[in-house]
């Protein structure tokens, strides 16, 4: 299973960001905006991500500018970047999505998954990299109750409401 680093600067807050079911691989660094540089971790990485307050930004090697996206397809174009060996099908993938507001989305409508936390690490490559997808993760079972869960799913703007997953181990309800 490959992992992948997204680094965050310090005025952004990851609170306010959506997980998704991909943020299990992800490593999360928090980094100063004045020492940061782009062109070491360039060096560094064949790709990696960088969250900006409204949109991500995709660095691929190849790219001479980095790919602006929505956070809305944030689990659709993570299972790009962290999975895909050819980097030229990272980029002709990516230039192929839609662009709305200046950043490139994934016009799928996510599905939100309740995860539990201490089994994650289940979660089959299927599940985890499906396309449009929001997480929620829970740490214990007393946290699942599922007519919270469709009262959180009726609150997330950008996911089907008519239905979510809920996961524990290798069971999953719908």
């Amino acid at each position: 299973m490959s992992t992948f680093t997204i680094y965050v600067p310090s005025y952004v807050d990851l609170k306010t960001i959506q997980t998704c079911p991909l943020d299990s691989r992800a490593t999360f660094v928090t980094v100063d905006p004045e020492t940061f540089s782009i062109e070491a971790k360039r060096q560094e990485h064949s790709e990696f991500i960088v969250f900006e307050k409204d949109h991500f930004l995709v660095y691929e090697k190849e790219s001479p500018e980095p790919f602006k996206c929505s956070y809305y397809s944030r689990n659709y174009i993570m299972s790009l970047v962290s999975d895909l060996g050819s980097k030229t099908f990272i980029r002709e993938q990516l230039t192929r999505l839609e662009k709305e507001n200046d950043c490139l989305v994934f016009k799928r409508q996510n599905v939100l998954s309740f995860i539990y936390r201490p089994d994650a690490e289940c979660l089959d490559e299927k599940h985890r990299d499906c396309g449009g997808g929001i997480a929620e993760f829970y740490d214990t079972v007393e946290e699942e109750d599922f007519e919270k869960f469709a009262e959180i799913a009726r609150t997330k703007e950008t996911c089907n409401k008519k239905f979510f997953v809920v996961n524990r181990g290798q069971t999953y309800h719908i």
